[in-house]
Parts: structure tokens; sequence; C-alpha cells
């Protein structure tokens, strides 16, 4: 099953939700609102169904409604992993993951501006799939510019070293030699799934439960990725699947009813 096969892989002192000496987080999912394939409800029941996950978070492409309205439902709901908000921002270097934030950030902005945007907000911005040939990630030169920036607004917080995609496969050896000899980020994992079979393949292990505990975490460098790579069916599905939500779209667009996504 999706997501407590990790606990197996990772020792029965690590199994969660809240159960053991580690938290687990993946903190980069899509939603209808952008290209994933699921609504918001769906993604929620799936998370406390079907995964041992502890702390997710909701972050569509260059937008924060479906974050705000997962919060809503979260909140009028008997979920037992916590939430919070995030987007998947494109900047002109590549895609920047904010996390905890309040209010939607511009997207096709410089680099600097949109790490300072986060950082004004209270967020932390993490490089989502870095040096990834196949999609637009931050790539060497980039990361190592905002390593180097005198201004801690315009830095990074943390790196997704692992991201079981077809994007995030690329270059795995390079991110982590990179981060371990001279980034010195706090290292995540995260599935950024687009279906829900894809939610929980990929984590962060970090000390605690909470998302206060996950931020915690990240600023001391005591986060761990963890997870396994998509076969190349799976990625498949997840194409078909997207072209699916693309119809729901449509057919939504043209024949408004109530809340589908």
């Amino acid at each position: 099953m999706v997501g407590r096969f990790s606990a197996v892989l990772a020792g029965p002192d690590l199994v969660t939700r809240a159960g053991g000496r580690l938290g687990k987080a993946d903190m980069h999912l899509h939603t209808l609102y952008s290209d994933g394939t699921a609504s918001v409800q769906e993604l929620l029941d799936h998370v406390e169904q079907r995964t041992d996950l502890d702390l997710i978070a909701v972050t569509d492409h260059e937008r924060i409604d479906g974050a705000v309205r997962a919060r809503e439902l979260h909140a009028a709901g008997e979920y037992s992993f916590e939430l919070v908000l995030g987007e998947e921002v494109t900047t002109r270097r590549g895609h920047v993951l904010a996390l905890f934030i309040s209010e939607r950030i511009p997207a096709l902005r410089p680099l600097p501006e949109t790490l300072e945007r986060i950082h004004d907000q209270g967020g932390i911005a993490i490089a989502a799939h870095p040096m990834a040939p196949l999609t637009p990630s931050l790539g060497t030169r980039s990361l190592l510019a905002a390593q180097s920036a005198t201004d801690a607004h315009h830095r990074l917080d943390a790196i997704e070293l692992m991201n079981p995609s077809a994007a995030g496969r690329g270059r795995r050896g390079e991110r982590e030699r990179l981060n371990r000899e001279v980034l010195h980020l706090g290292a995540v994992g995260n599935s950024d799934a687009h279906v829900l079979d894809g939610v929980g393949t990929a984590w962060t292990w970090f000390p605690g439960a909470s998302a206060a505990d996950y931020r915690a975490a990240i600023e001391e460098r005591t986060t761990r990725p963890d997870g396994r790579y998509w076969s190349n069916l799976h990625n498949l599905d997840v194409y078909r699947q997207q072209l699916i939500a693309k119809a729901r779209h449509l057919r939504h667009t043209l024949r408004p009813t109530g809340e589908w996504r």
C-alpha cells in the first residue's frame, strides 16, 4: 500500500502517524486546482485512509486557492495529519516550493524577488526537483547564487533531493554531492504527486510530527529524504490521468456545476 510500505523499509521504530520517533511529511502535492487529477477532498481522504503521513502541503502551480480550500475542509473534518498551505512557484530560473505562506506568490519573477516574497510572509523556500532536465528547475548556477546571497531573504531554506517523478530522477547524484559539499541545505523528499497513487511515494523524515516540528527540522538541518522512484508505467499513467483531468476542467468550464475540485 502506498505510504505504509515506507515504514517497513525504515524499521519498526519509525512507524508513524505520530507513532514513532520521527514524523513523515510529503510537502509537494497537486490537485485539480492546477495539473493534479484529484479533488482536494479526495486528496485529504486518501492521505487519511491510505497513507501514514503526519504532515502534507498542497502546492498547486501558481495558486493557493486549492490549498486554502484544503485548509477549510481539513478544519471541518476529523483528520489525524496536519496540513500546510503552499504553492509551487515558477520563477525565471525554475520551480520553488513556497511553504507556510498565506498569500499567492506571483510567477515568472526573478529568483531573489520570489525568495524575498516567500520569506516576507514568514514562509520557507525549497528548490523543487533541482537540476532536473525535463521541467523548469533551478540549475547549479542558480543554486550557488542563492547560497552566496548576502541577504538571507534571497537564500533557499532547503533542497528537494528525493523526487520520484521522471523530472526528479535525473542527476540525483550531482544534486546530493552539491548539497553535501557546498550548499549544506536541509534535505527533503517529496512525491510531487499529481495522482493519488503517487502520494507518499517519497517523503521527509523529521524529529517530531507537527508542522512546527518540520519547520524546526528544516532550520536545524535534521531532515532526511526517503522514497522510491516511479516506474515508467506509472509515469505514463500520470499523463493519462492528467488528460482525463483536463477533460474534466473543460466540461466544468462549459457547464459549471457544484464543487468538483
